[in-house]
């Protein structure tokens, strides 16, 4: 069983309805596009995908099979928006958006603008004109801004001459932003901007390094959760401030020995996006086994490195990358890595059906991580899509892996 909750959270239910009230242009961006940019030419960011997840995690009912994407996704796919064009997370967001689904915040605050950086995936794209078009026939005009961020094929950095490519792309992006919306571009507020993001990703990888401890002190179903307000609101005081809250908590159940898996045995990494609709059951699911998910390749793509000093090609050289524009001999040595570093017994995969660029990571991963002698198991499912998840399927390759693994 579980251990005790955590008790640090972040009010995301208030953060959106602060951001409705903000006399500031709303952009719907796109995970990794550069908020802070965004923040210091007075332009609101939110996140369709987080507001996705959202849709996914939580049910009206209270029943994993029925989330609040579940209804949302069947209206968009009605409407004529398909796989694999859109992902679920975007047909779960424009389902609601364009039927009035039911959602948890009563959906995102009216866009101004859609903004994405294409570090992360091509669907960001498409999903940006799957919005302005249906703004368009509503009568509103909306402009779609596309970030295109230079692939990292081989090496450790973009060259420099990428990024000044990269810089020179955003910058003119944000002068057509200001003078279409009337605001203004400040540099000392993108320099304190980015210093606030800096503190709150310091506090996070904080966070995240504890589940290196033995027993952790929470497991990565903990952190799914925890990662919001670094998604939405990084750049902001109280992202920071919960951040600072939650180290404190994770660090005394360190020193008190309080472990998120009492009788902790065997340790996995998860690899590829979480399935939120059965976060808390994968939770119960591992924790009945003394099994603990201490470390994951997705929570560990929100680790940004800022220099205030030099904010704006900090931020370049940071938003030009993400894990899913790397080199697939990068991201397996990183994700073999995080197992040793975090004393893994083994790797769970989700092969997801909505997300086609994970999809290719985890599927050419597997060699490698038998070639290094890393116990794995791929398990099919959805990010959000309920219908994906064939639970007795899954309870069964889950309970054979963990019975082969080593208890240390």
């Amino acid at each position: 069983m579980l251990g005790p909750k955590l008790t640090t959270r972040f009010d995301i239910f208030a953060h959106y309805a602060h951001v409705a009230e903000l006399a500031m242009p709303v952009a719907w961006c796109s995970a990794f596009a550069p908020a802070e940019v965004l923040l210091a030419a007075g332009i609101m960011p939110v996140y369709p995908e987080n507001h996705a997840a959202m849709l996914g995690a939580l049910s009206p009912e209270r029943n994993h099979d029925k989330p609040y994407s579940a209804d949302a996704i069947i209206r968009a796919e009605e409407a004529g928006y398909t796989a694999p064009k859109l992902c679920s997370y975007a047909r779960a967001d424009i389902g609601a958006l364009i039927n009035d689904a039911h959602s948890p915040i009563g959906g995102l605050p009216k866009p101004d603008l859609f903004y994405a950086c294409n570090s992360q995936c091509s669907v960001v794209a498409r999903w940006g004109d799957a919005v302005q078009a249906h703004c368009a026939e509503r009568g509103d005009s909306i402009p779609h801004f596309v970030l295109h961020a230079p692939p990292l094929r081989s090496g450790e950095a973009h060259s420099a001459e990428a990024v000044v490519a990269f810089e020179a792309e955003l910058r003119g992006q944000v002068a057509e932003l200001c003078e279409r919306f009337g605001t203004r571009f400040d540099e000392d507020r993108l320099a304190a901007v980015t210093a606030e993001s800096a503190a709150a990703n310091r506090l996070w990888q904080r966070c995240l390094q504890l589940g290196a401890q033995r027993p952790s002190p929470w497991t990565m179903f903990d952190a799914f959760q925890a990662m919001a307000p670094i998604v939405i609101a990084r750049g902001t005081q109280p992202c920071t401030d919960f951040y600072r809250r939650l180290v404190v908590e994770l660090e005394t159940r360190v020193a008190e020995g309080v472990a998120a898996v009492p009788n902790e045995q065997r340790r996995l990494l998860w690899d590829a996006i979480p399935i939120w609709p059965r976060k808390n059951w994968l939770a119960n699911f591992f924790a009945e086994r003394n099994t603990a998910m201490v470390v994951s390749t997705y929570t560990h793509s929100w680790w940004f490195e800022l220099d205030p000093d030099r904010a704006m090609r900090s931020l370049c050289e940071r938003y030009a990358w993400n894990t899913m524009n790397r080199s697939g001999q990068w991201v397996l040595d990183w994700t073999l890595g995080l197992a040793r570093d975090f004393g893994c017994n083994g790797i769970v995969s989700h092969w997801n059906q909505s997300c086609g660029i994970w999809n290719s990571y985890v599927k050419r991963r597997q060699a490698g991580y038998r070639a290094a002698g890393m116990p794995q198991i791929m398990i099919e499912a959805d990010m959000v899509d309920p219908r994906a998840f064939n639970e007795n399927t899954i309870a069964g390759q889950l309970d054979t892996f963990i019975a082969d693994l080593a208890i240390t």
